[in-house]
């Protein structure tokens, strides 16, 4: 199953290239992140204003 805590998915995205560059695009201004705990499963959505 998917990462455990906070602190190990955000490591888990900033070793994953298209992640970390997501991430690090300067165009994007929000970010959401949502969670589902019985399957572990983590989403990132990006949005500029």
């Amino acid at each position: 199953k998917g990462q455990r805590t906070p602190q190990e998915v955000v490591a888990a995205w900033m070793n994953s290239p298209g992640h970390r560059a997501n991430i690090l695009n300067k165009n994007y201004t929000h970010i959401g992140v949502g969670f589902e705990e019985n399957g572990y499963i983590w989403t990132q959505q990006f949005i500029r204003k």
